[in-house]
């Protein structure tokens, strides 16, 4: 065997024994601490030797027989699926989990001698942050109600079946309906918006405001707002920690612009971050100042607000109707009215929803028919006209702390959008 082959199959093997080892070190710290035991089923060694096993095979498959590995990864699965069987008849915890890992690492070793590390490296720690987060998983999967459930479906179903059906083409007056377009649009507001869910029920809706600020910046910073807004008024002592609840998820919502901006088009995202950037600093700035200061909003008392499963599907029609009107809108005013008029619509708009303006504000300039500039002009003062209705949320049913913390950084952030639209 030439010296390079030799090389590389010692490299080989040692990556992907380290790799096993730490798939094996987590098996064994979750077997021995958090359950207490002190035979292990597998764990580090094991682990490793199974690595080692993958990257052997492969080797073989390369130098003796390309159906080295195969046979290889067939009489594992046989072994361990005898071996499980074997325990689950004997009336203990079959590990039907620590099996798969292993079956897993095995073709983790075969990964690393075929030259895909970083595969091999990825693949190795998601199968560690899987294995770790069983509590976690467990908790979130006792939380989960049929509506969840149904909801979810019902949306994969849908989203399965209608996406690749739609026509792809314009259609309707100034061609402004593209109907695979605004399923897709659908699709990504109720993707971003549904993380924000699943964080929600993973966490809590008692694990500290500060949280909830953000994974409601995600869901629905508007509704963030109103909620914490009530719950100062109705418990002062909390003000404060509901006022960094209510920036952190206006400060979110702008980042949230950003990557939705960012996906649909890179021409608009392009002329747009700095800008977008700028306007969340003050936000960004104070929510930082209160969170270094130890003001995290750590209250486990009273009711946060309640997230409600975003994937449904009367609320996704209702978002792509929406966001085929405002479509309409902008396409019939620019050729009426020019850009001046789409600044108008843009403005009216963010009174109701900014997701919408954004997407199709974003998807007219990657196609062209907007200019970047004006783009970015109308989403910002789409985010002014929602940063003035939370204002007004904060000061109508606020306490009079929360109404003047948030006024006073909303007020930073409204001057610091005129600020852009001036400077471009």
């Amino acid at each position: 065997m030439p010296h390079s082959d030799s090389y590389h199959l010692l490299l080989s093997l040692l990556v992907s024994g380290s790799l096993g080892a730490l798939v094996g070190l987590e098996r064994q710290w979750d077997e021995q601490f958090r359950h207490h035991r002190n035979r292990v089923l597998a764990g580090l060694r094991t682990f490793t030797l199974w690595a080692l096993f993958g990257t052997l095979c492969a080797w073989f498959s390369q130098t003796v027989h390309a159906f080295f590995f195969v046979t290889g990864f067939g009489a594992m699965a046989l072994w361990l699926t005898l071996f499980l069987q074997r325990r689950a008849r004997a009336g203990g915890d079959p590990g039907f989990t620590t099996g798969t890992a292993g079956m897993i690492t095995f073709l983790i070793g075969g990964l690393v001698f075929w030259g895909q590390e970083r595969v091999a490296l990825v693949l190795a720690v998601s199968v560690m942050i899987l294995l770790a987060l069983k509590p976690v998983l467990h908790r979130f999967t006792r939380g989960i109600t049929m509506e969840d459930v149904r909801a979810a479906l019902k949306f994969a179903a849908v989203t399965g079946v209608i996406l690749p059906l739609v026509p792809d083409e314009a259609m309707g007056p100034y061609g402004a309906f593209n109907p695979h377009i605004v399923w897709m649009m659908v699709v990504l507001v109720s993707g971003i918006g549904f993380i924000g869910y699943l964080a929600v029920r993973a966490f809590g809706q008692r694990k500290g405001i500060a949280v909830t600020g953000v994974l409601g910046g995600i869901a629905s910073s508007t509704a963030t707002t109103l909620a914490m807004s009530r719950q100062s008024r109705e418990r002062p002592s909390e003000s404060r920690d509901c006022a960094l609840a209510i920036l952190l998820a206006c400060t979110i919502m702008i980042w949230r612009v950003i990557l939705l901006v960012g996906i649909v088009s890179p021409k608009a995202i392009s002329a747009s971050w700095l800008a977008l950037i700028a306007v969340s600093l003050p936000g960004a700035l104070w929510c930082l100042w209160r969170l270094t200061r130890g003001g995290s909003g750590a209250s486990d008392a009273g009711d946060l607000p309640e997230y409600r499963n975003p994937l449904r599907l009367r609320v996704a029609f209702q978002f792509g109707a929406l966001y085929a009107v405002i479509l309409l809108a902008v396409k019939a005013t620019l050729a009426h009215q020019g850009n001046a008029g789409v600044l108008v619509v843009s403005g009216i708009s963010g009174l109701i929803d900014v997701d919408a303006i954004t997407l199709s504000l974003s998807q007219m300039t990657g196609m062209g028919t907007l200019p970047s500039a004006t783009a970015t002009h109308a989403i910002l003062l789409a985010i002014l006209s929602n940063t003035v209705i939370k204002g007004g949320m904060a000061a109508l049913f606020g306490s009079p702390v929360l109404r003047r913390e948030v006024l006073i950084v909303l007020g930073a952030t409204a001057l610091s959008v005129i600020a852009a639209c001036l400077y471009l």
